[in-house]
């Protein structure tokens, strides 16, 4: 049982009020926000879990989520590819703006332009017309939804941390693993619940049920 979250702001614009209110309504736990600088450790691009851990003081009964605008990818386990993240659920969890709007795939049309586009010089151009034309269909950068999938994810990793398995297979759960965009704003924005079985699972945790 976790006596305490830290939720530390690496130089973020959040309202991270809000994000501790969700939290400690949700899960019924005391929040803690802390400011933080540099404490998300990366090798390049890679995030490097141990390096970030020893930077976190280690509380007993209490559990820490980073939330940061450094983007992060992690491998493969061979190392042949990285894969970029919005969020990682470990001790502790770190959780990535500028994944959320990296990370996760943009609508398909996207990157058929881009493909058809790319070496010829026309393409940023046509981005900047394109992202308005899809716009709504993905977050970007500075993005108001940002607040509500940072709470979303924030939820996932109590989940990692109180039952060891952070996601669910509904598109209409804060659970849900998305990686298009659109999915994403659809469990996060559109939806920002959580379903029958993870409500009834919370209800468990917080001894609401009866």
């Amino acid at each position: 049982m976790i006596n305490k979250v830290y939720l530390y702001d690496e130089n973020s614009s959040l309202d991270f009020k809000k994000i501790k209110a969700f939290l400690e309504k949700t899960f019924e736990v005391s929040v803690v926000v802390k400011k933080a600088k540099d404490i998300v450790v990366t090798n390049g691009l890679l995030l490097d879990v141990i390096g970030t851990q020893k930077k976190i003081r280690d509380t007993p009964g209490a559990y820490a989520i980073i939330v940061t605008k450094r983007l992060f990818a992690t491998g493969d386990g061979k190392g042949r590819q990285m894969h970029l993240r919005s969020s990682v659920f470990s001790y502790p969890s770190v959780i990535s703006l500028s994944g959320i709007v990296e990370a996760p795939a943009k609508p398909r049309e996207y990157y058929l332009a881009k493909q058809s586009l790319s070496g010829s010089g026309l393409w940023e151009p046509e981005e900047a017309r394109l992202k308005q034309k899809l716009k709504g269909r993905f977050i970007d950068y500075n993005d108001k939804r940002l607040l509500e999938v940072v709470k979303g994810l924030a939820a996932q990793a109590m989940f990692f941390y109180l039952r060891g398995e952070p996601f669910c297979k509904s598109k209409s759960c804060r659970l849900y693993n998305a990686h298009w965009q659109e999915d994403l704003i659809y469990s996060q924005v559109k939806s920002g619940k959580f379903c029958l079985k993870h409500n009834r699972l919370l209800s468990k945790i917080t001894g609401r049920a009866k």
